[in-house]
Protein backbone atom coordinates (compact mmCIF):
# COMPACT_ATOMS: atom_id res chain seq x y z
CA UNK A 1 0.00 0.00 0.00
CA UNK A 2 1.49 3.37 -0.93
CA UNK A 3 2.05 6.35 1.28
CA UNK A 4 -1.15 7.95 -0.46
CA UNK A 5 -3.70 5.11 -0.11
CA UNK A 6 -2.13 4.64 3.54
CA UNK A 7 -2.61 8.63 4.16
CA UNK A 8 -6.70 8.08 2.89
CA UNK A 9 -6.76 4.89 4.59
CA UNK A 10 -6.29 6.34 7.76
CA UNK A 11 -8.20 9.64 7.36
CA UNK A 12 -11.44 7.52 6.42
CA UNK A 13 -10.98 6.04 9.61
CA UNK A 14 -10.51 8.45 12.05
CA UNK A 15 -13.45 10.04 10.00
CA UNK A 16 -15.48 7.73 10.69
CA UNK A 17 -14.58 7.34 14.45
CA UNK A 18 -14.97 10.92 15.27
CA UNK A 19 -18.81 10.55 14.04
CA UNK A 20 -18.96 7.32 15.87
CA UNK A 21 -17.61 9.06 18.79
CA UNK A 22 -19.64 12.35 18.31
CA UNK A 23 -22.80 10.12 18.14
CA UNK A 24 -22.43 8.07 21.34
CA UNK A 25 -21.72 10.92 23.01
CA UNK A 26 -24.84 12.40 22.12
CA UNK A 27 -26.73 9.76 23.25
CA UNK A 28 -24.99 10.32 26.26
CA UNK A 29 -25.95 13.87 26.92
CA UNK A 30 -29.26 13.03 25.76
CA UNK A 31 -30.35 9.55 26.43
CA UNK A 32 -32.66 8.25 23.63
CA UNK A 33 -34.11 5.15 21.66
CA UNK A 34 -34.61 6.02 18.49
CA UNK A 35 -38.73 5.58 18.67
CA UNK A 36 -40.50 8.85 17.86
CA UNK A 37 -43.91 10.34 16.65
CA UNK A 38 -45.40 7.97 14.24
CA UNK A 39 -43.53 7.01 11.62
CA UNK A 40 -40.58 5.77 13.43
CA UNK A 41 -42.52 3.28 15.84
CA UNK A 42 -44.31 1.67 12.65
CA UNK A 43 -40.76 1.00 11.06
CA UNK A 44 -39.70 -0.74 13.66
CA UNK A 45 -43.48 -2.65 14.15
CA UNK A 46 -43.08 -3.71 10.20
CA UNK A 47 -39.43 -5.05 11.00
CA UNK A 48 -40.40 -7.28 13.92
CA UNK A 49 -43.44 -8.65 11.49
CA UNK A 50 -41.21 -8.92 8.54
CA UNK A 51 -38.77 -11.10 10.53
CA UNK A 52 -41.37 -13.02 11.46
CA UNK A 53 -42.77 -13.37 8.50
CA UNK A 54 -39.45 -14.26 6.39
CA UNK A 55 -38.53 -16.87 8.52
CA UNK A 56 -41.82 -18.70 8.24
CA UNK A 57 -41.63 -17.91 4.71
CA UNK A 58 -44.84 -16.25 3.94
CA UNK A 59 -44.85 -13.38 1.67
CA UNK A 60 -44.16 -9.88 2.90
CA UNK A 61 -46.44 -7.83 5.05
CA UNK A 62 -48.24 -4.75 3.41
CA UNK A 63 -46.58 -1.39 4.43
CA UNK A 64 -46.62 2.38 3.42
CA UNK A 65 -43.05 2.86 3.13
CA UNK A 66 -40.24 1.11 0.64
CA UNK A 67 -38.93 -2.33 2.07
CA UNK A 68 -35.19 -1.28 2.01
CA UNK A 69 -34.81 0.50 5.65
CA UNK A 70 -36.89 -2.55 7.28
CA UNK A 71 -34.36 -4.76 5.51
CA UNK A 72 -31.46 -3.42 7.44
CA UNK A 73 -33.45 -3.26 10.42
CA UNK A 74 -34.14 -7.08 10.24
CA UNK A 75 -30.64 -8.16 9.77
CA UNK A 76 -29.77 -6.09 12.56
CA UNK A 77 -32.31 -8.05 14.93
CA UNK A 78 -30.51 -11.18 13.87
CA UNK A 79 -27.20 -9.72 15.31
CA UNK A 80 -28.40 -8.16 18.23
CA UNK A 81 -32.05 -8.98 19.06
CA UNK A 82 -35.18 -7.82 18.82
CA UNK A 83 -35.14 -3.97 21.21
CA UNK A 84 -34.63 -0.65 19.92
CA UNK A 85 -30.93 -0.62 20.24
CA UNK A 86 -30.30 -3.05 17.65
CA UNK A 87 -32.39 -0.93 14.84
CA UNK A 88 -30.64 2.29 16.32
CA UNK A 89 -27.43 1.17 15.68
CA UNK A 90 -28.26 0.86 12.02
CA UNK A 91 -29.05 4.56 11.46
CA UNK A 92 -25.93 5.47 14.09
CA UNK A 93 -23.60 3.51 11.98
CA UNK A 94 -24.99 4.80 8.55
CA UNK A 95 -25.23 8.67 9.51
CA UNK A 96 -21.43 8.28 11.00
CA UNK A 97 -20.24 6.97 7.74
CA UNK A 98 -22.03 9.43 5.83
CA UNK A 99 -18.41 11.89 7.20
CA UNK A 100 -16.22 9.56 5.00
CA UNK A 101 -18.22 8.91 1.79
CA UNK A 102 -18.22 12.82 2.03
CA UNK A 103 -14.52 12.69 2.16
CA UNK A 104 -14.43 10.36 -1.00
CA UNK A 105 -16.55 12.24 -2.81
CA UNK A 106 -14.76 15.17 -2.68
CA UNK A 107 -11.24 13.90 -3.06
CA UNK A 108 -12.28 11.94 -6.18
CA UNK A 109 -13.80 15.22 -7.55
CA UNK A 110 -10.29 16.71 -7.03
CA UNK A 111 -7.78 14.11 -7.35
CA UNK A 112 -6.52 14.67 -11.06
CA UNK A 113 -5.39 18.06 -9.92
CA UNK A 114 -3.46 17.24 -6.94
CA UNK A 115 -4.29 13.88 -5.02
CA UNK A 116 -2.70 16.43 -1.45
CA UNK A 117 -4.82 18.83 -1.79
CA UNK A 118 -7.96 16.62 -3.15
CA UNK A 119 -7.52 15.03 0.56
CA UNK A 120 -7.42 18.48 2.61
CA UNK A 121 -10.42 19.66 0.90
CA UNK A 122 -12.00 16.04 1.72
CA UNK A 123 -11.24 16.65 5.50
CA UNK A 124 -12.73 19.67 5.68
CA UNK A 125 -16.19 18.60 3.94
CA UNK A 126 -15.77 14.80 5.85
CA UNK A 127 -15.61 17.15 9.03
CA UNK A 128 -18.58 19.23 8.96
CA UNK A 129 -20.50 15.83 8.43
CA UNK A 130 -19.32 15.02 11.92
CA UNK A 131 -21.71 17.53 13.41
CA UNK A 132 -24.18 18.04 11.50
CA UNK A 133 -27.48 18.93 13.66
CA UNK A 134 -29.87 17.43 10.78
CA UNK A 135 -27.96 14.41 10.39
CA UNK A 136 -26.74 13.93 14.07
CA UNK A 137 -30.94 13.70 14.91
CA UNK A 138 -31.56 11.24 11.63
CA UNK A 139 -28.30 9.71 12.94
CA UNK A 140 -29.95 8.99 16.68
CA UNK A 141 -33.65 7.93 15.25
CA UNK A 142 -35.51 4.88 13.52
CA UNK A 143 -35.98 6.30 10.27
CA UNK A 144 -34.87 5.41 6.50
CA UNK A 145 -32.99 8.99 6.34
CA UNK A 146 -29.08 8.42 7.57
CA UNK A 147 -29.72 4.49 5.81
CA UNK A 148 -30.57 5.95 2.28
CA UNK A 149 -28.48 8.70 2.23
CA UNK A 150 -25.02 6.64 2.89
CA UNK A 151 -26.43 4.63 0.09
CA UNK A 152 -26.80 7.79 -2.01
CA UNK A 153 -23.59 9.16 -1.08
CA UNK A 154 -21.75 5.89 -1.42
CA UNK A 155 -23.28 5.48 -4.89
CA UNK A 156 -22.01 9.23 -6.13
CA UNK A 157 -18.84 8.56 -4.94
CA UNK A 158 -18.49 4.86 -7.08
CA UNK A 159 -20.14 7.30 -10.00
CA UNK A 160 -17.14 9.66 -9.24
CA UNK A 161 -14.47 6.64 -9.77
CA UNK A 162 -16.43 5.57 -13.08
CA UNK A 163 -16.09 8.83 -14.57
CA UNK A 164 -12.35 9.41 -13.98
CA UNK A 165 -11.19 5.67 -14.94
CA UNK A 166 -14.43 4.19 -16.70
CA UNK A 167 -14.61 1.05 -15.18
CA UNK A 168 -17.69 -0.88 -15.74
CA UNK A 169 -17.74 -2.16 -12.22
CA UNK A 170 -17.80 1.35 -10.53
CA UNK A 171 -20.80 1.80 -12.72
CA UNK A 172 -22.37 -1.32 -11.84
CA UNK A 173 -21.88 -0.81 -8.21
CA UNK A 174 -23.29 2.87 -8.27
CA UNK A 175 -26.30 1.61 -9.98
CA UNK A 176 -26.76 -1.04 -7.04
CA UNK A 177 -26.58 1.48 -4.43
CA UNK A 178 -28.12 3.89 -5.58
CA UNK A 179 -30.82 1.41 -6.28
CA UNK A 180 -30.80 0.47 -2.26
CA UNK A 181 -31.07 4.21 -1.49
CA UNK A 182 -34.00 4.39 -3.81
CA UNK A 183 -35.21 1.14 -1.35
CA UNK A 184 -35.07 2.85 1.44
CA UNK A 185 -36.91 6.09 0.44
CA UNK A 186 -38.56 6.77 -2.89
CA UNK A 187 -37.06 10.22 -3.39
CA UNK A 188 -33.93 9.09 -4.71
CA UNK A 189 -35.25 8.02 -7.38
CA UNK A 190 -34.78 11.89 -8.62
CA UNK A 191 -31.09 10.90 -8.54
CA UNK A 192 -31.57 8.75 -11.55
CA UNK A 193 -31.78 11.66 -13.90
CA UNK A 194 -28.44 13.33 -13.00
CA UNK A 195 -26.70 10.17 -12.57
CA UNK A 196 -27.76 8.78 -16.27
CA UNK A 197 -26.68 12.24 -17.48
CA UNK A 198 -23.74 12.34 -15.80
CA UNK A 199 -22.84 8.73 -17.48
CA UNK A 200 -24.31 10.41 -20.51
CA UNK A 201 -21.69 13.21 -20.38
CA UNK A 202 -18.89 10.81 -19.58
CA UNK A 203 -19.88 8.56 -22.78
CA UNK A 204 -19.67 11.53 -24.83
CA UNK A 205 -16.50 12.53 -24.07
CA UNK A 206 -14.88 9.40 -23.90
CA UNK A 207 -16.99 7.76 -26.82
CA UNK A 208 -13.74 6.44 -28.69
CA UNK A 209 -12.65 4.40 -25.73
CA UNK A 210 -16.74 3.39 -24.56
CA UNK A 211 -17.93 2.48 -28.09
CA UNK A 212 -21.53 1.57 -28.61
CA UNK A 213 -21.55 -2.49 -27.95
CA UNK A 214 -20.28 -2.05 -24.56
CA UNK A 215 -22.18 1.64 -23.86
CA UNK A 216 -25.75 -0.81 -24.86
CA UNK A 217 -24.39 -3.81 -22.37
CA UNK A 218 -23.81 -1.33 -19.32
CA UNK A 219 -27.05 0.41 -19.94
CA UNK A 220 -28.69 -3.24 -19.98
CA UNK A 221 -26.54 -4.20 -17.22
CA UNK A 222 -28.00 -0.64 -15.06
CA UNK A 223 -31.64 -1.32 -16.04
CA UNK A 224 -31.36 -5.37 -14.91
CA UNK A 225 -29.86 -4.40 -11.67
CA UNK A 226 -32.32 -1.52 -10.72
CA UNK A 227 -35.15 -3.21 -12.58
CA UNK A 228 -34.55 -6.15 -10.62
CA UNK A 229 -34.26 -4.44 -6.80
CA UNK A 230 -36.62 -1.98 -7.12
CA UNK A 231 -39.59 -3.33 -9.47
CA UNK A 232 -39.27 -6.76 -8.25
CA UNK A 233 -40.67 -5.05 -4.48
CA UNK A 234 -43.39 -2.96 -6.25
CA UNK A 235 -44.14 -6.79 -7.96
CA UNK A 236 -43.99 -8.79 -4.03
CA UNK A 237 -46.41 -5.99 -2.79
CA UNK A 238 -47.46 -2.90 -4.08
CA UNK A 239 -48.37 -1.38 -0.88
CA UNK A 240 -44.99 -0.29 -0.14
CA UNK A 241 -45.38 2.31 -2.85
CA UNK A 242 -47.76 4.03 -0.34
CA UNK A 243 -45.83 6.86 0.11
CA UNK A 244 -46.13 8.14 -3.62
CA UNK A 245 -49.42 8.54 -3.75
CA UNK A 246 -49.90 11.01 -1.36
CA UNK A 247 -47.18 13.19 -2.94
CA UNK A 248 -48.41 16.15 -5.74
CA UNK A 249 -46.53 18.57 -6.96
CA UNK A 250 -46.95 22.24 -8.29
CA UNK A 251 -44.46 24.53 -9.54
CA UNK A 252 -46.69 27.12 -7.90
CA UNK A 253 -46.27 25.51 -4.12
CA UNK A 254 -42.73 27.12 -4.37
CA UNK A 255 -44.27 30.90 -3.78
CA UNK A 256 -46.73 29.39 -1.41
CA UNK A 257 -46.51 29.09 2.24
CA UNK A 258 -50.52 28.13 2.93
CA UNK A 259 -51.47 24.56 1.41
CA UNK A 260 -53.07 21.62 2.53
CA UNK A 261 -52.10 17.67 2.07
CA UNK A 262 -53.21 14.29 3.70
CA UNK A 263 -52.16 15.26 6.79
CA UNK A 264 -54.07 18.62 6.53
CA UNK A 265 -54.04 21.84 6.39
CA UNK A 266 -50.59 24.22 7.07
CA UNK A 267 -49.62 27.77 6.83
CA UNK A 268 -45.79 27.56 7.26
CA UNK A 269 -43.94 30.82 7.80
CA UNK A 270 -41.58 30.39 4.68
CA UNK A 271 -42.72 29.41 1.15
CA UNK A 272 -41.91 26.26 0.09
CA UNK A 273 -38.52 27.26 -2.27
CA UNK A 274 -37.03 29.61 0.40
CA UNK A 275 -37.60 26.92 3.48
CA UNK A 276 -36.14 24.77 1.31
CA UNK A 277 -33.14 26.76 -0.02
CA UNK A 278 -31.98 27.57 4.22
CA UNK A 279 -29.54 24.46 4.66
CA UNK A 280 -27.15 26.96 2.71
CA UNK A 281 -27.16 29.02 5.75
CA UNK A 282 -29.03 26.67 8.65
CA UNK A 283 -26.37 25.36 11.13
CA UNK A 284 -28.21 22.26 11.19
CA UNK A 285 -26.40 21.89 7.46
CA UNK A 286 -24.02 24.91 6.99
CA UNK A 287 -22.86 26.37 9.27
CA UNK A 288 -23.59 30.45 8.38
CA UNK A 289 -19.83 31.26 8.16
CA UNK A 290 -19.40 28.86 5.53
CA UNK A 291 -21.25 30.35 2.97
CA UNK A 292 -18.29 32.56 1.55
CA UNK A 293 -16.59 29.09 1.01
CA UNK A 294 -19.68 27.70 -0.40
CA UNK A 295 -19.91 29.77 -3.21
CA UNK A 296 -16.30 30.27 -3.49
CA UNK A 297 -16.84 26.10 -4.32
CA UNK A 298 -19.34 26.82 -6.89
CA UNK A 299 -16.79 28.62 -8.95
CA UNK A 300 -14.23 25.86 -9.12
CA UNK A 301 -16.90 23.54 -10.46
CA UNK A 302 -16.28 25.09 -14.11
CA UNK A 303 -12.88 23.68 -13.67
CA UNK A 304 -13.83 20.53 -12.92
CA UNK A 305 -14.09 17.84 -15.72
CA UNK A 306 -18.17 18.09 -17.48
CA UNK A 307 -19.22 14.96 -15.68
CA UNK A 308 -18.31 15.59 -12.64
CA UNK A 309 -20.14 19.12 -12.89
CA UNK A 310 -23.25 17.46 -13.88
CA UNK A 311 -23.12 15.06 -11.06
CA UNK A 312 -22.51 18.09 -8.65
CA UNK A 313 -24.63 20.27 -9.96
CA UNK A 314 -27.83 18.52 -10.61
CA UNK A 315 -27.85 16.30 -7.51
CA UNK A 316 -29.10 18.89 -5.31
CA UNK A 317 -30.84 20.43 -8.00
CA UNK A 318 -33.16 18.60 -8.99
CA UNK A 319 -34.13 17.65 -5.52
CA UNK A 320 -34.49 21.15 -4.47
CA UNK A 321 -36.86 21.91 -7.06
CA UNK A 322 -38.67 18.58 -6.22
CA UNK A 323 -39.15 19.86 -2.77
CA UNK A 324 -39.93 23.04 -3.82
CA UNK A 325 -42.86 22.07 -5.19
CA UNK A 326 -44.46 19.60 -2.95
CA UNK A 327 -46.87 20.56 0.45
CA UNK A 328 -44.77 19.29 3.42
CA UNK A 329 -42.21 21.15 4.96
CA UNK A 330 -39.90 18.62 6.77
CA UNK A 331 -36.06 19.59 7.67
CA UNK A 332 -35.13 15.99 7.02
CA UNK A 333 -35.75 15.88 3.58
CA UNK A 334 -33.13 18.27 3.17
CA UNK A 335 -30.46 15.76 3.70
CA UNK A 336 -31.14 14.45 0.38
CA UNK A 337 -29.20 17.27 -1.34
CA UNK A 338 -26.86 17.76 1.94
CA UNK A 339 -23.45 15.83 0.74
CA UNK A 340 -23.16 17.92 -2.53
CA UNK A 341 -23.50 21.34 -0.52
CA UNK A 342 -20.96 20.21 1.85
CA UNK A 343 -18.29 19.37 -1.27
CA UNK A 344 -18.83 22.51 -2.74
CA UNK A 345 -17.37 23.89 1.00
CA UNK A 346 -14.71 21.39 0.39
CA UNK A 347 -13.86 22.40 -3.40
CA UNK A 348 -14.28 26.30 -1.90
CA UNK A 349 -11.70 25.83 0.39
CA UNK A 350 -9.15 24.29 -1.65
CA UNK A 351 -9.32 26.97 -4.04
CA UNK A 352 -8.95 29.92 -1.15
CA UNK A 353 -6.39 27.70 0.02
CA UNK A 354 -4.06 27.62 -3.16
CA UNK A 355 -5.41 30.82 -4.36
CA UNK A 356 -4.73 33.01 -1.46
CA UNK A 357 -2.00 31.81 0.89
CA UNK A 358 -2.63 34.74 2.76
CA UNK A 359 -6.22 34.17 4.27
CA UNK A 360 -5.19 30.35 5.78
CA UNK A 361 -4.93 31.06 9.02
CA UNK A 362 -8.27 32.59 8.41
CA UNK A 363 -9.46 30.03 6.65
CA UNK A 364 -8.72 27.51 9.46
CA UNK A 365 -10.53 29.54 11.87
CA UNK A 366 -13.28 29.90 9.89
CA UNK A 367 -13.16 25.58 9.99
CA UNK A 368 -12.89 25.63 13.72
CA UNK A 369 -15.47 28.42 14.45
CA UNK A 370 -17.80 26.44 12.19
CA UNK A 371 -17.32 23.07 13.49
CA UNK A 372 -17.66 24.04 17.65
CA UNK A 373 -20.42 26.26 16.36
CA UNK A 374 -22.41 23.05 14.79
CA UNK A 375 -21.19 21.04 17.74
CA UNK A 376 -22.71 23.39 20.46
CA UNK A 377 -25.65 23.64 18.12
CA UNK A 378 -25.55 19.96 17.27
CA UNK A 379 -26.11 19.64 20.99
CA UNK A 380 -29.18 22.18 21.73
CA UNK A 381 -31.31 20.59 18.98
CA UNK A 382 -30.64 17.02 19.87
CA UNK A 383 -31.91 18.41 23.02
CA UNK A 384 -34.95 19.98 21.86
CA UNK A 385 -35.89 16.68 19.54
CA UNK A 386 -35.28 14.33 22.41
CA UNK A 387 -37.61 16.53 25.08
CA UNK A 388 -40.29 16.41 22.60
CA UNK A 389 -40.03 12.33 23.05
CA UNK A 390 -39.88 12.92 27.28
CA UNK A 391 -43.02 14.97 27.20
CA UNK A 392 -45.16 12.89 25.13
CA UNK A 393 -43.57 10.45 27.58
CA UNK A 394 -45.06 12.43 30.39
CA UNK A 395 -48.14 12.62 28.94
CA UNK A 396 -48.65 8.60 28.90
CA UNK A 397 -47.55 8.44 31.87
CA UNK A 398 -49.86 11.38 33.33
CA UNK A 399 -52.69 9.28 31.63
CA UNK A 400 -51.34 6.09 32.86
CA UNK A 401 -51.52 7.52 36.50
CA UNK A 402 -55.27 8.37 35.94
CA UNK A 403 -56.61 5.18 34.03
CA UNK A 404 -57.25 1.64 34.54
CA UNK A 405 -54.43 -0.99 32.85
CA UNK A 406 -56.71 -2.73 30.07
CA UNK A 407 -59.06 0.62 29.65
CA UNK A 408 -60.05 1.36 26.12
CA UNK A 409 -58.24 4.88 24.97
CA UNK A 410 -59.00 6.71 21.63
CA UNK A 411 -56.10 8.86 20.74
CA UNK A 412 -54.46 10.56 17.73
CA UNK A 413 -51.10 11.93 17.61
CA UNK A 414 -49.83 9.91 20.52
CA UNK A 415 -51.07 6.40 19.76
CA UNK A 416 -47.74 4.64 18.74
CA UNK A 417 -46.44 6.27 22.06
CA UNK A 418 -49.34 4.76 24.60
CA UNK A 419 -48.91 1.44 22.58
CA UNK A 420 -45.61 1.19 23.26
CA UNK A 421 -45.06 2.72 26.75
CA UNK A 422 -48.49 1.58 28.25
CA UNK A 423 -50.48 -1.02 29.12
CA UNK A 424 -54.08 0.74 26.90
CA UNK A 425 -56.15 -0.91 24.22
CA UNK A 426 -55.03 2.16 22.38
CA UNK A 427 -57.40 3.05 19.33
CA UNK A 428 -55.75 5.42 16.46
CA UNK A 429 -59.10 7.76 15.74
CA UNK A 430 -57.27 8.54 12.21
CA UNK A 431 -58.12 5.10 11.13
CA UNK A 432 -61.91 4.94 12.44
CA UNK A 433 -64.97 6.28 10.73
CA UNK A 434 -68.27 7.15 12.78
CA UNK A 435 -70.03 3.43 12.35
CA UNK A 436 -66.29 1.91 13.78
CA UNK A 437 -66.76 3.57 16.71
CA UNK A 438 -69.73 3.22 17.27
CA UNK A 439 -69.14 -0.72 17.59
CA UNK A 440 -66.02 0.19 19.52
CA UNK A 441 -67.45 2.01 21.95
CA UNK A 442 -71.31 1.71 22.50
CA UNK A 443 -71.98 -0.85 25.42
CA UNK A 444 -68.55 -0.86 26.34
CA UNK A 445 -66.90 0.40 29.36
CA UNK A 446 -63.67 2.15 30.78
CA UNK A 447 -63.35 3.82 27.26
CA UNK A 448 -61.94 7.44 26.99
CA UNK A 449 -60.09 9.63 24.60
CA UNK A 450 -56.92 11.39 25.09
CA UNK A 451 -56.68 13.95 22.51
CA UNK A 452 -55.14 17.38 21.66
CA UNK A 453 -58.48 19.10 20.30
CA UNK A 454 -56.23 22.26 19.57
CA UNK A 455 -54.10 20.73 16.50
CA UNK A 456 -57.55 18.56 15.51
CA UNK A 457 -59.13 21.90 15.28
CA UNK A 458 -56.41 23.83 13.66
CA UNK A 459 -54.79 20.95 11.16
CA UNK A 460 -57.38 18.29 10.81
CA UNK A 461 -60.65 20.20 9.27
CA UNK A 462 -62.83 18.21 7.44
CA UNK A 463 -60.91 14.96 7.91
CA UNK A 464 -60.96 11.75 9.61
CA UNK A 465 -59.89 12.78 12.72
CA UNK A 466 -61.76 16.19 13.43
CA UNK A 467 -64.87 14.20 11.56
CA UNK A 468 -64.58 11.74 14.38
CA UNK A 469 -63.86 13.78 17.13
CA UNK A 470 -67.50 15.79 16.62
CA UNK A 471 -68.97 12.61 16.20
CA UNK A 472 -67.54 11.84 20.03
CA UNK A 473 -69.07 15.06 20.97
CA UNK A 474 -72.38 14.66 19.18
CA UNK A 475 -73.15 10.87 20.06
CA UNK A 476 -71.15 9.54 22.75
CA UNK A 477 -71.70 11.48 26.09
CA UNK A 478 -68.17 13.00 25.61
CA UNK A 479 -67.06 14.37 29.55
CA UNK A 480 -63.52 15.98 29.50
CA UNK A 481 -61.81 15.10 32.88
CA UNK A 482 -58.37 16.27 33.14
CA UNK A 483 -56.01 17.94 31.12
CA UNK A 484 -52.11 17.74 30.61
CA UNK A 485 -49.64 19.40 28.49
CA UNK A 486 -52.10 20.27 25.60
CA UNK A 487 -54.18 16.83 25.81
CA UNK A 488 -57.38 16.74 27.27
CA UNK A 489 -58.63 13.49 28.77
CA UNK A 490 -62.39 12.62 27.68
CA UNK A 491 -64.59 9.25 29.38
CA UNK A 492 -67.65 8.69 27.04
CA UNK A 493 -70.84 8.68 28.84
CA UNK A 494 -73.00 5.97 29.88
CA UNK A 495 -75.44 6.79 26.91
CA UNK A 496 -74.00 6.09 23.36
CA UNK A 497 -75.83 6.29 19.87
Amino acid sequence: MNNDRRSVVWQISGLFAAALVARFGMLIIHPFDGLYGQDAFAYYDYSIALRQALALGYSLPPFFWPIGFPLHLVLAFSVVGVQPIAVQLISIIAGASIAPLTYLVTREALIDLDPARAQLAGLVAGSIMIVAGQLMISSLSIMADAAALMWATLSAWLLLRYVRQQRSVDLAFAVATLSIAILCRWAYALLIVPWAITVLVVWREHWPSIRLKRAVALTLIALCISGSLIGGQLLLNPSHAGDLQVYSWDPLNAVRNQVSNSDGSFQFVLPMALFYAKPLIDPNYVFPVLLPILIAGLAVLRRLERSTQALLILWPLIQFVFLAGVTWQNPRFVLAYFPPLVVWVGLGFDRLWIQQPSWRRGLLGLIAISWIGATIWSVRVVGNFVAAKTLDLDRVQHVADQLPNGSTVLTFGLTATLQHYSAFNTVELFNETPTTLKSRICGQTDVYAYLDVNNIDRQWTGLAPETNYRWLIDHSGLEMIDQYQGYSLFKMGEQCR
